[in-house]
């Protein structure tokens, strides 16, 4: 009866054991569960080429509900934040002081996120601090030097470009959101949130009407203007159907500099600013656009010069929230 009762135990311990381990691999596997994901994004071999760059795609392993995400693209950042994904987030690139940051994503400011610097210019050792499974870029860190430090210091990390493709802007927002969505398993959130930028973009393009419009980036060095395809007319021109001043402006992702004739030949009944001088306000309007050679300007005559939030136009591009403020800005623009 001994050797019986010895036997009956030695099996199941033997059971136990095998169920422990069967636990432990399915435990293994779910944490290395991943997801492919097509990335498709506009690269160069230069970051100082402001040019339509190289289209490449690639497929990626992602690790499905990573616990630690690197944001170099406020898109990124703006729809993780309407996930409520913030403590998924280690590191992100909000510049000298965090004065990068748009007043919507204020919250980060917090020094419990790594400061990765200067989008452009990454901080290579904070983010291999950060120790990230998974970074969200933008267009840009789309460059061979950056592409290749940033490696080095995340050698374990999947890279995912987000930035929106400005000739299919609305769409790629989109896409790009239901990416995250898909590697956090927040595809109906996603999809609901895509549903109402869609129903954004038709009540905003009823406001519109057939104003010249042209957008300005003002800065301490100059006054810069943006085509109508490519950065910001993708978005402005060809998404909302907004009437470019300039129709043969060529598309320039840092903007075209201008100067005071150019505004007066072309006499624009609308102007869009965003003021980046070193000490500006968004609430300020830029000096050099008080000057007595452009008083006749339509826009200028008739006050129709509105101001955007600087960080919140010039950084924070491709969120879906981010992209429906925007378009709330459009609308008051034109009421």
């Amino acid at each position: 009866m001994k050797n019986i009762g010895f036997v009956i135990f030695a099996i199941t311990v033997m059971f136990v054991i095998a169920g422990c381990g069967s636990n432990s691999q399915s435990t293994k596997e779910q944490q290395t569960k991943t997801i492919s994901i097509k990335n498709t994004y506009e690269f160069k071999d230069k970051n100082k080429d402001h040019n339509s760059g190289t289209k490449k795609s690639e497929t990626i392993d992602v690790p499905i509900n990573p616990k630690r995400v690197a944001v170099m693209d406020y898109g990124a950042l703006d729809t993780m934040k309407s996930l409520h994904l913030e403590d998924r987030v280690v590191a992100i690139s909000k510049g000298q002081n965090s004065s990068f940051l748009p007043t919507t994503l204020k919250e980060f400011k917090d020094a419990k996120y790594l400061n990765l610097g200067n989008p452009g210019r990454p901080n290579y050792d904070n983010l291999a601090k950060a120790k990230p499974e998974v970074i969200f870029a933008s267009f840009r860190q789309a460059h061979t030097a950056t592409l290749d430090e940033m490696k080095k210091a995340a050698p374990n990390a999947k890279i995912i470009f987000v930035s929106p493709h400005y000739d299919d802007y609305i769409q790629s927002v989109k896409d790009y959101a239901l990416i995250i969505g898909k590697i956090f398993n927040k595809e109906n959130t996603i999809k609901k949130m895509n549903a109402k930028l869609d129903n954004k973009l038709a009540e905003t393009k009823k406001t519109i009407n057939n104003d010249k419009v042209l957008f300005l980036n003002v800065d301490d060095k100059s006054i810069k203007a943006f085509g109508s395809s490519g950065r910001f007319g993708g978005f402005l021109n060809k998404a909302l159907g907004i009437n470019h001043a300039d129709k043969k402006m060529k598309a320039n992702s840092s903007g075209a500099v201008i100067s005071y004739e150019y505004l007066v030949r072309k006499n624009p009944d609308k102007i869009f600013v965003i003021n980046r001088g070193k000490n500006a306000k968004s609430s300020q309007l830029p000096e050099p656009l008080n000057n007595s050679v452009i008083k006749d300007v339509k826009a200028v005559k008739n006050n129709e010069i509105t101001l955007f939030e600087a960080n919140k136009w010039f950084f924070n591009e491709g969120g879906v929230q981010a992209t429906i403020d925007q378009m709330n800005d459009v609308e008051k623009a034109f009421k």
